[in-house]
Order: structure tokens, then sequence, then C-alpha cells
């Protein structure tokens, strides 16, 4: 397992009826999971992609419905949230900072940063010593590109910020989405805080008023 697994293709006779083969000695698929041949599909870790089962499950109900519907889904995803199940858990997802800066450049990419030391769940449980939460975002647009994890529920996590990306939900708006106390969740509706009023204070006028109300 620690060197890697390779799909297992063999004997299906896949030869037989010129379903080509990818340079992952996979099966090559389309993004609507359908192979070389015209009403063959394939998914999951035989594709030669990324081997999670979730990323498998998510393929095989796409590639049914597309076989099944007129209308076609994609099933082949560039970014698929990942959680190495260690202690603590380690989750990523999207780009990662150097990534982004070499994708965006330097000026249009944003960190937000927190250990679990400054999380009042971690702290309580004595998860603290290690960890932290790291999200990576647009300077201008707030948009989240990607984030890394390394915490318990780390993969409860990073799915809430996929969701979030997918629904095209702005980082800074996150903070305005209640999280129940004291949850891991709430650290990063705490560090969208953040970054809602950094925004704010670019307009001194409105920040003072909000300030002056207690929000």
């Amino acid at each position: 397992m620690a060197t890697g697994r390779v799909p297992n293709i063999q004997n299906l006779g896949l030869d037989n009826i010129g379903v080509q083969i990818n340079s992952n000695n996979g099966i090559l698929v389309d993004d609507n999971l359908q192979t070389s041949i015209k009403g063959v599909f394939a998914a999951g870790d035989c594709t030669g992609d990324r081997q999670f089962t979730h990323y498998a499950g998510y393929q095989g109900a796409i590639a049914a419905r597309n076989i099944l519907l007129p209308l076609k889904d994609r099933g082949v995803l560039s970014q698929v949230p990942a959680t190495t199940f260690t202690d603590p858990e380690i989750a990523s997802f999207g780009l990662t900072e150097e990534a982004a800066k070499q994708q965006l450049g330097e000026d249009l990419v944003s960190i937000s940063h927190r250990s679990l030391s400054k999380v009042d769940r971690a702290v309580c449980e004595g998860t603290d010593t290690h960890g932290f939460i790291k999200i990576v975002y647009h300077t201008k647009t707030k948009q989240i590109l990607g984030a890394t994890i390394m915490s318990p529920a780390a993969g409860e996590l990073i799915s809430e910020l996929s969701v979030a990306k997918d629904a095209k939900l702005s980082f800074d708006k996150m903070s305005t989405v209640m999280h129940s106390y004291p949850s891991y969740s709430i650290a990063i509706q705490q560090m969208a805080a953040d970054v809602y009023y950094d925004k704010l204070k670019k307009s001194k006028l409105l920040y003072d008023i909000l300030k002056k109300a207690g929000l």
C-alpha cells in the first residue's frame, strides 16, 4: 500500500472492443466518463485517476446518470477533497498557496491561517499542541481557492470549505453562517470574520457605525 496501487484492467477484454488505455495504465475516459468506445463508460480507480473511495463513488453515480439520461454531467474533476486519517487528520483540496501564486500571481492570493492553539475546542480537548487550518483565497473576490487542515475532524472541515467553494460563497461571507460553539468548525467562521472586518475597514465610516452597534 505504501508504494501505491495501479489499475487492474487485465482480462476484461478491453482490447477486443478497442477501449484505449491512458498514460496511467488506466482506462481512458473523457470528462463525462465515456471511454473511447461510445456507450462504454468507466469510473473510479480503474481510470487511473486519484484513488479515493468518495471520488470513485461519485464517479459511479455520474456514470450511471450519463448512461441513462440524455443530458451529461461532468465526472472528472480537477479538484477533489482528500483526507488522510492519521492522528490528527490531514485534509486538503484545491490549490496550495504556492500553486495559487504561480497561477494568479502573489498580489491576488491571500492566506488565512489559524493554529489549533487558538481554537477553543482544541484547547478544551488537549489537541492544540499540533495542527492548523490554512485557507487560500483570492485577494479581491475573496473566493476560496484551496485549503489545508491538520486537525481532529479535518475531513469534516475540508468538506465544508469544499461546499462553500462549489457554491461560490466567498470566504468572508462564511462569517455570516452560524456555527455551533465550541466546535472545530467555528474556527472557520472566526477566520472568515477576520477577513470580513478587514474588508470593512476600507470603508471607515461604515466600520465605525458597525463597531458602535456592537457588530
